[in-house]
This record gives structure tokens, C-alpha cells and sequence, in this order.
């Protein structure tokens, strides 16, 4: 987690932006942000021009995130305006606005978009989201879609996601097939609070997320009867922690990160250990970066899986490898 001298690195650099903010509203000077003054905006357009401005200065965010979209949508948030529904010219007002450029600055600084909303659009669920465990990401979509592929013809399947944080991949499996009986691991008790207050309040109750290591916590009458495994299963190498922006590093539990100084050993685990819960023809689906997927590739065969390949999405963020215990 962050060390209390990052985290106070934090606070300073959010209270810089925002008086940058400040600043371009009230001043002629020149901000710590490099952005042209510009007089007080009052309206929807002059907002969001700030506001993208603003992102777009950041260092501490990632570089393609769309900043123009995340200030439509604090915006549309602090309006309680749909995003796609603002109105250019519409005034607002001063306390709004002063909410609304805390939220800028609060992102610019790296804090995660979830953790400003208090919630993450995920697969059609709006799941409830805060602090004290991994953001979820909607690039794990891909990690459900091609589950859901696997598991639609099969008659009340078992599904287990390790791994899971605080659950959306098992939450959004579950929810699509209300016949499955689908399990969520982690270590973190964080998560997993926040993943069942999320089941009871959507009303999903074939899923099960329970505190452990890996595959530890599952009963044992799953073994050899899980028809898909899936997983976000730390893989950042240890000395690349580093070189991550702040919205990643200084916001998230570094358990859900990293596990060693190559990255491999969890995954390992994941792979080494799925042959012995998957039943015959049960697939494992694991998300990664495209860099990494070589690693896996490799661990799928070592450990007496079939390779079946890789799966991505349109935008190229996130990958998933996928491989096949044999029949």
C-alpha cells in the first residue's frame, strides 16, 4: 500500500492543482499547471474545456485515458445530468462548480475515476466502488465475454475466479447466468466486502466470494468439476511498481499488483493448480498485458494444459490468454 510520505505526496500535489484551478479563474498569473488564464467559466462548455485542460496537463494519470470523457462525466455527476445530455450553455452554479473543479483536481492529482463516482459501470452493473482494493477495470470485460462464450451451452455450470478483488468478473458472470454457481478468491477481506455488498444489493445470489489464497478457500468437492477459470492475477514485475502513474500506485493495494520480482509467481500458481479443479474440456481464461502473454503460453504447456490461444479487445488494453484442460 502507500507509504504515508507518498500519501502526503498526494495531498500536496492535489492542493497544487487545485489552486491552479483557482488560479485560472481568478488570476492573471501563471498557474503551476501550464494553461492559459482564461476568464470565469459559468457554463457547461467553459467547464469542460477547464476541466479537460486540466486532466490534460497530468502526469499522474494514464496517457490514454479519454480526459475529455472523465470531465463530461464528473461533470454530468455533479449535475446529476446524464453525460451524454449536458447542455453546452447551461449556467452553473458557483457551488457546482466549485465541486466540480475538486473533482479535477482530485483526478489530476491520480485518484481512480471509481473512487470519485463511487461507483464503476461494469458489464451492465453498476457496481458500488471505494478505496482498499483493486479498481476494476473495464478492460476485464473481455475476461467475460469470453467466459460467457464457454460456459452458454453448459447445464448449470461451476465457475471460479480467483484473484477476483472485489468480485465484478463473478458478479458479471453470475449475473448473466442465473443457473451457475459461481465462486470469487482473494486475500483481501476489503474486497470481498465490497464485492458481497454489491451481491445483495443487485440481487445475485448464485455467487460465493470467499477469503484465501488462490484456490485454498474453495471446497474441495469442486475439484475436477469447474467448468471455467477465470482471473486478473497480479503480474507487474516488483521493479516496475515504479514507473506507474500515481492513479495505480498510490491508490491500490500493492498485493493486487505484484506478487515477486518477475511477476510470474502467482500466475504460476493460478496455472500450475487449475488442472486440478478444471473437469475435462474445462477451459482457464486469464487477463494480462500483451507482454506477458508469452509467460503464460509457455506456463500452459509446462504445466499440462492445452494453449488456445490469446484473445483482445478493439482498444488493445488488456489481453486474454486462454487454454483448455484435456478431455
Amino acid at each position: 500500500m502507500s507509504s504515508p510520505a507518498r500519501s502526503r505526496d498526494r495531498t500536496t500535489r492535489s492542493d497544487r492543482i487545485a489552486l491552479s484551478s483557482r488560479a485560472i479563474l481568478t488570476s492573471s498569473s501563471p498557474p503551476a499547471l501550464t494553461i492559459r488564464p482564461m476568464s470565469e467559466p459559468r457554463n457547461v462548455r467553459d467547464l469542460l474545456r477547464l476541466g479537460e485542460r486540466v486532466l490534460d496537463d497530468s502526469s499522474h494519470i494514464f496517457e490514454d485515458h479519454d480526459n475529455a470523457g472523465s470531465a463530461r462525466e464528473l461533470l454530468g455527476h455533479v449535475l446529476k445530468t446524464d453525460k451524454g445530455k449536458l447542455k453546452q450553455k447551461r449556467e452553473v452554479r458557483p457551488a457546482q462548480r466549485d465541486r466540480y473543479l475538486a473533482l479535477i483536481a482530485r483526478r489530476a492529482a491520480g485518484e481512480p475515476m471509481p473512487f470519485l463516482l463511487g461507483y464503476i459501470e461494469f458489464y451492465g452493473l453498476e457496481l458500488k466502488v471505494k478505496p482498499g482494493a483493486f479498481v476494476p477495470r473495464p478492460s476485464s470485460e473481455l475476461v467475460v465475454a469470453q467466459a460467457l462464450k464457454r460456459l452458454r451451452r453448459r447445464r448449470s455450470p461451476t465457475v471460479v475466479d480467483v484473484c477476483t478483488g472485489a468480485g465484478p468478473i463473478a458478479l458479471a458472470i453470475a449475473d448473466e447466468i442465473p443457473d451457475a454457481d459461481v465462486y470469487g478468491t482473494d486475500i483481501l477481506a476489503e474486497g470481498l466486502a465490497q464485492g458481497r455488498a454489491n451481491a445483495r444489493r443487485l440481487r445475485i445470489e448464485n455467487v460465493k466470494l470467499k477469503q484465501g489464497d488462490m484456490y485454498g478457500s474453495l471446497p474441495q468437492r469442486l475439484r475436477g468439476k469447474v467448468d471455467v477459470i477465470t482471473g486478473h492475477v497480479p503480474y507487474v514485475p516488483a521493479h516496475e511498481l515504479d514507473d506507474l502513474p500515481a492513479e495505480v500506485a498510490e491508490h491500490e493495494p500493492t498485493l493486487t499488483l505484484t506478487d515477486s520480482s518477475d511477476g510470474t509467481y502467482l500466475m504460476e500458481i493460478a496455472i500450475r493448480e487449475a488442472h486440478d479443479w478444471l473437469k475435462p474440456g474445462g477451459w482457464l481464461l486469464l487477463e494480462m498485458s500483451e507482454d506477458f502473454a508469452p509467460k503464460a503460453r509457455r506456463l500452459f504447456k509446462r504445466h499440462g494444459l492445452m494453449d488456445r490461444g490469446v484473445a483482445s479487445d478493439n482498444d488493445g488494453l488488456s489481453i486474454v490468454a486462454e487454454a483448455q484442460a484435456p478431455s
